[in-house]
């Protein structure tokens, strides 16, 4: 009996092993895929709608890991000697060490991880780029920057469902101009300052006409504190609308 239970405490601590080697392999995966894209915009996108989610399924199985090898270490330390029904409440102890740890990291990335993947993110998309002839380029600003979009860019970036840079080698003239969708972020609570406030649903309170602008609202919730809040936005009148459909069919078709 001693025997079958050291065996069974061995292939626990196996099995911890074996989680904890998975978590290191989801984390390598994650990063292996990010760095395979080469275009910003692309390595935006995927760490905006990606890290946290792979960062969570590798802190689940780092809680297993910790549940298995606690379990191993606990049951050894105890040595072999106690009753059967001691060893259900050694299970019951390492299977809560593991749970804690695996809630703790997840409670980390829901409420605070989000504002270092704001930093990364800011990171990947403002790092300084080179134009053809080696020269750094110069970002515009907002101001800048709206004589290089199109109408619809604009309106895209007033509805908050997309937001471009445009960068400017000034010697030359070479220009580039990036697209960031937008509607997947996450915001800051104006309740708690947290940055778990996510849009759940929009709506048009105002239909726009053939001379006046519309009103569309988005609503969003906090999924920390529960805070509801409204951002309005405009909808260009119905020949703007003509207007930029137009503009899109001519840049299509050159």
């Amino acid at each position: 009996m001693e025997n079958v239970i050291e065996n069974w405490l061995n292939l626990s601590i196996m099995l911890g092993w074996f989680f904890l080697g998975y978590s290191a392999l989801i984390l390598i995966g994650y990063h292996y895929q990010l760095q395979t894209l080469k275009r910003r915009t692309e390595q935006y996108k995927f760490a905006s709608e990606k890290e946290i989610k792979f960062y969570e399924k590798a802190a689940r199985m780092l809680g297993f890991a910790v549940g298995f090898i606690a379990l191993g270490l606990i049951g050894k330390a105890l040595g072999t000697s106690i009753e059967t029904y001691e060893y259900f409440f050694v299970v019951f102890i390492s299977a809560i060490i593991g749970m804690a740890v695996g809630y703790a990291i997840k409670v980390y990335l829901d409420y605070y991880y989000p504002f270092t993947l704001e930093k990364r993110l800011n990171k990947i998309r403002f790092k300084p780029r080179h134009s053809v002839s080696g020269r750094e380029m110069k970002l515009l600003n907002e101001n800048e920057e709206d004589i290089h979009l199109t109408a619809e860019m604009i309106e895209e970036e007033n509805e908050f469902s997309a937001d471009y840079d445009v960068w400017i080698d000034e010697l030359t003239g070479e220009k580039i101009i990036e697209k960031y969708d937008t509607h997947f972020h996450t915001l800051i609570c104006e309740e708690c300052n947290f940055r778990t406030l996510v849009e759940k649903d929009e709506e048009v309170v105002q239909a726009p006409t053939a001379q006046n602008e519309g009103v569309l609202k988005k609503h969003y919730s906090c999924s920390y504190c529960g805070h509801h809040q409204t951002i309005e936005a405009k909808l260009p009148n119905l020949e703007r609308s003509k207007e930029l459909k137009q503009e899109l069919k001519e840049e299509q078709s050159v």
